[in-house]
């Protein structure tokens, strides 16, 4: 994020801002508020009368907290309508807050007379993207037969409502609110009729591969996200076969999805949210008819009770984006996106793991850079991966997955998760997931390789990804095909064990797999990725060898893959949770000037010796940086790189169905913009 230009007391004042926003920021999980909010007289909100105004200042100490603001809907009362808009106090007049780092931010949402925190009262929320009055926005709204995005459609009847209004943060002098209520009397339609999908929907009977993007935001997500329609003609542009819609909190589009599923019955909608709250971000993939809540760290409200009420109703539960920006710098920026609840949540009842999110190429000017005109990997892949590998080895079985978190529908499948399912429905992809039958293909489905793992015991088991092998080794098989000149990264238990050239667009590889004594309760994991001099293409979710004398689990076919077409997309990071529209900071300047010397380092003629230096198992702090030395040596040797390009075909690759083949679908050329929640 570049600040504007400006005189120089702005810039040192904004420098002594970001110092003591950072002094201010929390460091308890979802704490609660310093001090209790005084109980509320509801005023009167009626069709002719005055409007409702609730005004109230804050300072840093009331950063990630929830405020409720009561107000009595009267009797004939068909609209409600809520507006608001916020001032940061600032140090001398007429100097502005320069940085998206040092800012005040409120966020949405309305509960009505069925009660607050209850799935009854649930009206919606919007985030800070909605109602912002002062910037010329319109009010949120409600009414029987419509409502504005991120909101439900049902009859406005008369009782105590409340506007809720979250305190996601606070400039380092605190800020000023107000939030305005207009209760209306006109005539509106007959009352909103759900219209769920069908839940049991089987887009495609036979087993395969199956692509998804595993954070994806629909209409309700933002105030210029494309209606349902052009959400499918994204998705199919970039050849996805099933779609998560992971919408902000809301439940909305939980009732209306229904003839979105039956207009395209050759995918899966599969209505999902996303759960905000100051502290982490989670996907719970499914409708939650119990748990509509996200205000983690309120009274009585915590995401581990979220997760268990989602788990309940049947949904999938998953950690979005667990490493990215992290909150000690970027808390006003990208609010709660870091995720720091690890001890709120039942990590054995997790089931999938964010390790990509957005983009996997991102341009150095999206990072603070100077505009060399290259792009890098994004910097939060590493991290997250390093976290899901330590859970791994902790004991708890979580599928990693990938998701764009686009939120404009351009950006939809620039990493997706390839799933083998049974058939194409929602209960086979749950499965699947559970089971950990995935990869994912990091620059999306038409430009990343595809990978196949499988292995074989002495006693005959035979596993894929996910699978648990009861036996101390096994033969594994890997397949791949797409990425002539990358290689393969073979890793035990996280640590690198092997890097194999990949000379050609169809390559095999087989290694004898060994169960290490010392490994953790889920046993030895072996997992591949492939890396090109660039970044990371794919990631294999691991084989288990478990040791013999457990029991076999079922054996699982070997799949028959596709060839990979189209080109290779990067993007800009998404902003999953801030409410402006800059890009990162400059605090990841040097980080991104290195790459850039390192990529312009890497870049290699074709050609060249296929001799890359296998490692010997490091210390669990030492795996990732020798992979990086020994990658940077062989770039530097010009090794790395073996001619064969890349076979491409227009539209989406042909992906195995049993005996049929999905056909090909036109792709778009697209580029990830800017977006905010």
């Amino acid at each position: 994020m570049t600040p504007p230009r400006g005189r120089g007391i702005g810039l040192a004042l904004a420098g002594l801002s970001v110092v003591a926003a950072l002094a201010a920021v929390p460091a308890a999980q979802g704490r609660s508020p310093a001090t209790a909010a005084p109980a509320q007289v509801a005023p009167a909100c009626a069709p002719g009368g005055p409007p409702v105004a609730h005004t109230g200042a804050v300072g840093p100490e009331d950063a990630t907290t929830y405020r409720v603001l009561p107000f009595e809907v009267a009797p004939g009362t068909t609209r409600v309508e809520v507006g608001y808009s916020w001032t940061d106090e600032l140090p001398l007049p007429d100097v502005p807050v320069v940085s998206d780092l040092v800012q005040t931010v409120f966020d949405l949402g309305l509960w009505d007379e069925g009660g607050v925190g209850t799935v009854e009262g649930f009206r919606g929320w919007s985030g800070s993207r909605q109602g912002r009055t002062a910037r010329g926005q319109d009010p949120i709204w409600v009414q029987a037969d419509s409502a504005d995005r991120g909101y439900r459609p049902d009859p406005v009847r008369p009782g105590t409502w409340h506007v809720d209004l979250g305190v996601a943060a606070v400039a380092p002098l605190g800020a000023t609110y107000e939030v305005v209520i207009r209760c209306l009397g006109p005539a509106v339609g007959e009352p909103f009729v759900d219209q769920p999908v069908d839940a049991t929907h089987v887009a495609d009977p036979d087993p395969g591969w199956y692509s998804g993007d595993l954070h994806l935001h629909g209409y309700h997500s933002n105030p210029n996200a494309p209606d349902w329609d052009g959400v499918v003609e994204f998705a199919r542009a970039a050849g996805l076969d099933f779609l998560p819609i992971t919408d902000y909190v809301t439940n909305q589009h939980h009732r209306e999805l229904g003839p979105v599923q039956a207009a395209n019955p050759d995918l899966v909608v599969w209505p999902s949210r996303e759960v905000i709250t100051y502290f982490g971000h989670a996907t719970v993939f499914g409708e939650t008819p119990h748990a509509v809540d996200w205000r983690h760290g309120h009274p009585g409200v915590t995401l581990g009770g979220i997760q268990a009420a989602s788990v309940a109703d049947g949904a999938l539960f998953g950690v979005a984006h667990p490493t990215i920006f992290p909150t000690a710098v970027f808390a006003s920026l990208c609010r709660g996106c870091e995720f720091r609840l690890g001890g709120a949540v039942d990590w054995d009842v997790v089931d999938t793991i964010e390790v990509i999110t957005g983009p996997t190429m991102v341009d150095d000017r999206q990072l603070g850079g100077p505009g060399l005109g290259v792009q890098i990997q994004n910097p939060f892949i590493l991290t997250a991966l390093e976290l899901w590998q330590r859970l791994l080895r902790e004991g708890h079985k979580i599928t990693a997955v990938s998701g764009s978190d686009d939120k404009l529908g351009p950006g939809y499948g620039t990493t997706v998760t390839e799933v083998y399912a049974e058939q194409l429905s929602r209960p086979a992809l749950a499965d699947a997931l559970r089971a950990g039958h995935a990869y994912i293909r990091a620059l999306g489905a038409q430009a990343s390789p595809t990978v196949e793992m499988t292995a074989v015991t002495a006693d005959g088991q035979r596993g894929m990804f996910g699978d648990v092998l009861h036996a101390d080794s096994a033969t594994v098989r890997v397949r791949v095909r797409g990425a002539a000149g990358q290689a393969l990264h073979v890793s035990r238990d996280g640590l690198p064990a092997d890097i194999v050239p990949i000379p050609s667009d169809d390559v095999t590889h087989t290694f004898v797999a060994t169960r290490s004594p010392g490994s953790g309760p889920l046993g030895t994991f072996w997992r591949v990725d492939t890396v090109d001099l660039r970044s990371i293409t794919t990631i294999g979710n691991p084989i288990f060898l478990a040791g013999a004398g457990a029991g076999a689990g079922p054996p699982t076919a070997s799949p028959t893959w596709p060839s990979p077409a189209g080109e290779e997309r990067g993007g800009v990071l998404p902003k999953t949770g801030g409410g402006g529209g800059s890009a990162l900071p400059l605090v990841l300047a040097p980080l991104v000037l290195l790459a850039a010397v390192l990529h312009r380092m890497g870049r290699s003629p074709a050609g060249g010796a296929a001799n890359v230096p296998r490692l010997p198992p490091q210390s669990e702090g030492e795996g990732l940086l020798a992979l990086g030395r020994a990658w940077s040596k062989a770039a530097r040797l010009r090794i790395a790189t073996v001619p064969g390009p890349h076979h491409r075909t227009s539209g989406r690759p042909a992906a195995s169905r049993g005996s049929g083949t999905m056909p090909g679908r036109t792709s778009l050329s697209r580029r990830c913009s800017r977006r905010r929640r």
